[in-house]
């Protein structure tokens, strides 16, 4: 069957992953060489105990032949069990290898790669491509290998007997390729197909999944249950269409084997009643050889049928495999930070400008500076770049023009992973994991218990943590499900003090907090952290005032900067701004 160099090149990759059990493999085929060798002894013991024995009356031939068969079962079955335990061992391996490595590369991928994919569609992904590839190791594979013994056997068993038989066999093998190669075709095209509405119902089902709760206030409810109904039927479709396929294929497998059966049994017949040039036990003999001929040929053929589910599965697993990471992106010759300590944490941006779109700017020509000790402020209405700017200095994107500066050094040079360890932040899309709040809140920092218990004073969120029953041990459940909006948000902004960083950004950090507690937050922003750049994106006067400058930004521009006092008295739109916030507060 061709193959092209495309699949082929998957196909090797394919099995590069089985190079790590190379020691089991040759167990595995010790025990197939075994169990093949005494496969190929049971028809000629047959023949001769049906010829010699039964023929014959050689009663003792008859008992002493059956013994030496339950003999070589039971080897055979020996044999069969540690073939077995090598083979799930090789398969459970694989599949557990399988996810592992794309685990590791999702935790490395750009953040643009989560902006365009769920998790759902993500895990769905990744399960059926490590599944269908780990069938590579599975008993199917290792059977093929097996039946190539088991031909050259029974190849050479045939034509011991009868040539002329032999001949027969092998008329049977052109049309099963034909068709074969045929299904094959239709098979893969039906599984890239079926792939490709599978990653569809999987986005699908995770967009409903994390809007379950616009589904419940605005009665969705039978709307996505119509979908639900649409999509799935689709899939459903797909799968009873490669059921049916098989069947087909095993259909025409078996009648393929019952028409050279029947043949060999009206043909060696007439060969035993007329010519008298084969005997019963040789005909008997030769059915059976011809099944170790037949079988190993089909099964050959049946490779391309098999890798017909493997192949797509691999090229989609593999493309995501090759996908840049952030590491891979950044190069290699990167600035390392070994210590903190060496590290001022002076920000500046220089000419700054982004687009998410060619030529439609988020951001134009952007300046600013925040050093050591300094505290700022950005405001300005929706739309016009706060997030952007975050991101920016989180390197989840680039800058399409200018420079971001860290002590005076370009941060797309200096290694991401150290560049990160630099800065501590609350967003307003922070994620509590479902583990404990003392973990949550020391996540990596290998912060010692007072530092926890310190940052948590600092956030307030130590008053409510030490009134619940089990305090810093409670579980906070998914994404701090168990946790009010204003207790989640005081975890994160603990988690944010606990770390020793150069910079602090707080996106929004104090929205859900009571009023004693953001006034507690406020007066550590006016007095405390001097050893660090602080960056605040906020509309709340209280917190503004502490600031040392603000920079209001308007459609992607700085329009001005000053202190709060400053663009108060003379900047009509950040007055309007921060008189609406001030009247929102009085209102709730």
């Amino acid at each position: 069957m061709k193959i092209s160099k495309q699949d082929y090149a998957i196909i090797k990759r394919v099995l590069s992953l089985l190079k790590p059990y190379t020691k089991k493999i040759v167990g595995i085929i010790i025990c197939i060489i075994i169990s093949a060798g005494i496969g190929l002894i049971m028809p000629l013991i047959s023949r001769t105990m049906m010829d010699e024995g039964l023929l014959k009356s050689d009663f003792a031939l008859v008992v002493y032949l059956s013994l030496f068969t339950l003999l070589l079962l039971i080897i055979e079955q020996g044999i069969s069990i540690i073939e077995t335990k090598y083979l799930s061992y090789i398969h459970s391996v694989m599949n557990f290898t399988l996810s592992k490595m794309a685990f590791k590369k999702s935790l490395k991928l750009n953040m643009d790669y989560f902006k365009n994919a769920n998790f759902m569609e993500i895990m769905s992904n990744i399960n059926m491509d490590a599944g269908n590839i780990s069938r590579i190791s599975d008993r199917s594979t290792f059977f093929i290998i097996a039946q190539v013994f088991r031909l050259i056997g029974g190849m050479a068993g045939l034509l011991l007997i009868n040539w002329k038989l032999t001949i027969l066999v092998t008329i049977i093998i052109p049309p099963r390729y034909i068709l074969v190669k045929y299904f094959a075709r239709k098979r893969r095209k039906m599984l890239e197909e079926y792939i490709e509405h599978n990653r569809e119902f999987s986005s699908w089902y995770g967009d409903t999944m994390a809007g379950i709760k616009e589904v419940k206030l605005w009665g969705l409810d039978q709307i996505k249950i119509g979908e639900y109904i649409r999509k799935r039927k689709k899939l459903v479709k797909f799968e009873i269409k490669l059921a049916l396929l098989d069947k087909f294929n095993e259909f025409s497998e078996a009648a393929a084997a019952r028409i050279m059966s029947n043949a060999l049994y009206i043909i060696g017949t007439y060969m035993i009643f007329f010519p008298g040039s084969l005997t019963i036990g040789g005909l008997m003999a030769f059915i059976t050889y011809s099944s170790y001929v037949t079988n190993p040929i089909y099964a050959i053929l049946n490779i391309g049928y098999s890798f017909s589910n493997i192949i797509p599965s691999a090229k989609r697993y593999f493309e995501f495999l090759d996908m840049k990471s952030e590491a891979e992106l950044e190069g290699d010759n990167k600035i390392r930070i070994y210590s903190s300590d060496k590290v001022v944490g002076n920000i500046s941006f220089e000419n700054v400008s982004f687009a998410y779109k060619e030529g439609e700017n988020v951001l134009n020509n952007i300046s600013f500076e925040v050093r050591k000790g300094e505290k700022i402020a950005i405001v300005g209405s929706n739309g016009s770049g706060k997030s952007t700017i975050i991101n920016l200095i989180l390197r989840f994107c680039n800058a399409s023009k200018g420079r971001i500066l860290l002590d005076g050094i370009n941060i797309e040079d200096i290694k991401l992973k150290d560049y990160r360890s630099l800065i501590s932040i609350v967003s307003q899309e922070f994620y509590l994991f479902n583990t404990d709040i003392k973990k949550n809140i020391a996540l990596n920092s290998r912060a010692s218990e007072e530092e926890i218990y310190r940052a948590s004073r600092k956030s307030g969120a130590d008053k409510f943590i030490t009134a619940l029953q089990d305090k810093y041990s409670t579980n906070v459940g998914n994404n701090g499900m168990r946790l009010s909006g204003g207790e989640r948000q005081k975890v994160a902004m603990a988690r944010a003090f606990v770390k020793n960083s150069k910079l602090l950004i707080l996106d929004e950090a104090t929205s859900n907090y009571d009023y004693e507690s953001e006034y507690q937050v406020n007066q550590l922003l006016g007095n405390e952290f001097n050893d660090k750049a602080i960056i605040v994106i906020t509309h709340k006067p209280d917190i503004l005032k502490q600031m040392d400058k603000v920079i209001l930004l308007s459609n992607g521009k700085i329009k001005d900067i000053g202190t709060h006092e400053e663009l108060y008295t003379k900047d009509s739109f950040y007055k309007e701004m921060v008189s609406q916030e001030a009247n929102l507060k009085g209102v709730s």
